[in-house]
C-alpha cells in the first residue's frame, strides 16, 4: 500500500498545480506565433489575406452607335488631347449596373474582350477604365466602350472586373449579342 508520504514531491506539486499557472507560458506562445505570422506577411505580402468583397452585375445593355466622345461625356471624363478623329470614332457602349461590396476607395480594373458570336474567337481586347467605389456597398450604372466592328457579323463583349491587384477576377459577364456596323471606321 502506498501512502501520501510515499509519493514523490514533484508528483504532489503537479497534481495540486492550478490551470491558471500555465497562462504566462500560453501568452508567450501566442506572442511568438503572432510575431512569426506578422513577419511572414511583412516579407511575403502575397501570403496575407486578400480583400474580401463581391460584385454582382445586372441590367446589361448594348448601346450603339456611340462615339468615343459621347462615351467620355457619359463617364464625365474630359477628352484631354484626343483628336477630333479619335473622338468621332464609332463604337459600342456596354451599359451595366453593378453592386460592389467591400472595396471602398480601391481601384478595380476592367478589361473587355470583343468576341465573334458565331465562333467565340477573340477579335479585340483592351484594358478599360477602372471602377473606384466610394463606399463599401456601392451600386450604380457603369459603361465600357468598344470600337465598333466593321463587319455586319454578330459579336458579344465579355467584361471582367478585377480585384485591386489586377490579377484576380472579381466578376465577369457577357453582353447580349449585337451586329457590327458593316462599315469601316
Amino acid at each position: 500500500m502506498s501512502t501520501a508520504s510515499d509519493e514523490k514531491p514533484t508528483e504532489r506539486r503537479r497534481a495540486s498545480r492550478n490551470p491558471f499557472d500555465y497562462l504566462p507560458q500560453l501568452g508567450a506562445i501566442v506572442t511568438i506565433t503572432a510575431t512569426v505570422i506578422g513577419l511572414v506577411f511583412l516579407f511575403h505580402p502575397g501570403c496575407s489575406p486578400q480583400d474580401v468583397g463581391k460584385a454582382t452585375i445586372d441590367d446589361v445593355r448594348v448601346v450603339q452607335p456611340v462615339t468615343f466622345q459621347r462615351y467620355l461625356q457619359r463617364l464625365e471624363l474630359p477628352p484631354g488631347s484626343l483628336s477630333g478623329q479619335q473622338l468621332r470614332r464609332p463604337g459600342v457602349m456596354i451599359e451595366f449596373h453593378y453592386e460592389i461590396d467591400g472595396f471602398r476607395g480601391k481601384k478595380l480594373p476592367l478589361r473587355w474582350e470583343l468576341n465573334d458570336a458565331a465562333t467565340n474567337d477573340l477579335v479585340d481586347q483592351d484594358q478599360a477604365v477602372t471602377i473606384q467605389p466610394s463606399t463599401n456597398a456601392e451600386g450604380r450604372k457603369w459603361f465600357v466602350w468598344v470600337p465598333a466592328p466593321a463587319t455586319g457579323r454578330k459579336y458579344y463583349v465579355t467584361v471582367t472586373i478585377y480585384q485591386p491587384n489586377g490579377s484576380v477576377p472579381l466578376q465577369d459577364f457577357d453582353s447580349p449579342p449585337f451586329r457590327g456596323t458593316g462599315r469601316a471606321s
